[in-house]
């Protein structure tokens, strides 16, 4: 089957190849791909600036059918609508897992990363990472529901946002989008997002979408002094930091009111950034290092989409077929795309 691969260490080094069709083991699935989501971190790996083991096919974000089943399974069977989560390899035994979060476990080597994902026709996994998806969510829609997941952990399980709060998401990309459609629907006072003059076509007509308060180019105007004249000074509840920018990870120290709280859950691609470390003490902000995504909030995701309150379709600009990659990683990385999604 064709497969889109990173074969090696360094930038670059993705190509299409022919590869072996997979093999379920006794305790695993066989999935056909349906529909695979570009994202952001599949550019961080094509860049080799984020963790993978090559040679390695791409691909986590992804929805599909089942088409075999391995002889230990139960309770699932052959044309079954799925989605998957990605913790593959979490070990089960260690203090994390066992405290309930195998998705933070050191083991662990999600698909497309460590083990062969998703850029293909089929890809076989453990059946015990397996969500059911309802027939009224379209496969597209279901390729986004693994960072719509990390996005609720974060915004909702983790950092708990409230309903009456200020909100300001730094970032208009996938996750900055589908974090202003989770504070959106968690009922907040007032949202907001930045971004910079690249964002002024689709991403910022997609905030405008999902409903966004006000926007801020911040090629054009300081978010600081922005943020601080819309809350007399105070400065935000929240700010859900999804740029991985260091200047916009630094300002949001300032950003966020005192007694406030950083969500953080966009990734950098650099080994280290500066912060204002003792402004955050003297305001005692609670910053929250977000990573991954927790069962349950897969289950509260797919919810949410499926009764109507998660207009997750709204962020899907392009589909692809699978032989298009490069167009897709282009969009994305020259911001003409909001989500796009890849047809095997």
């Amino acid at each position: 089957m064709k497969a889109v691969v990173k074969y090696g260490k360094g930038k670059g080094l993705v190509e299409i190849r022919d590869v072996p069709e997979p093999k379920v083991k006794d305790d695993e699935v066989l999935i056909e791909v349906k529909a695979v989501s570009v994202c952001g971190s599949d550019l961080h790996i094509y860049h080799d600036n984020h963790p993978y083991w090559p040679p390695v096919t791409l691909g986590h974000e992804f929805s599909g059918v089942l088409s075999d089943i391995g002889k230990e399974v139960k309770g699932w069977k052959a044309g079954d609508r799925i989605v998957s989560e990605t913790r593959i390899g979490s070990c089960g035994v260690c203090f994390i897992c066992q405290s309930g979060f195998p998705q933070a476990c050191e083991k662990k080597r999600p698909y497309g990363i460590g083990v062969n994902g998703a850029y293909a026709k089929w890809v076989a996994g453990p059946a015990r990472l397996l969500h059911r998806l309802p027939e009224n969510i379209p496969f597209e829609v279901g390729a986004a529901i693994e960072p719509t997941a990390i996005c609720v952990t974060s915004i909702l399980e983790r950092s708990r946002v409230q309903a009456g709060e200020t909100v300001l998401i730094t970032g208009p990309g996938p996750i900055g989008l589908i974090s202003l459609a989770i504070a959106k629907m968690a009922g907040v006072r007032m949202v907001g997002i930045t971004g910079r003059s690249s964002a002024e076509g689709i991403r910022f007509q997609k905030a405008r979408e999902l409903g966004a308060d006000f926007i801020i180019n911040v090629d054009k105007e300081d978010p600081v002094q922005k943020i601080l004249g819309f809350t007399d000074g105070l400065g935000v509840d929240i700010l859900i930091e999804t740029s991985g920018g260091e200047k916009a990870i630094s300002q949001a120290f300032e950003m966020v009111r005192r007694l406030g709280r950083v969500c953080a859950i966009g990734v950098s691609g650099k080994p280290e950034i500066s912060i204002p470390y003792d402004r955050g003490i003297f305001k005692a902000i609670r910053f929250d290092f977000c990573f991954s995504s927790s069962w349950t909030s897969w289950e509260r995701t797919i919810s949410l989409i499926s009764k109507g309150l998660l207009p997750l379709e709204k962020l899907i600009t392009h589909k692809l077929p699978l032989e298009q990659w490069e167009e897709a990683f282009h969009l994305l990385e020259s911001r003409q795309a909001a989500k796009v999604i890849l047809i095997p």
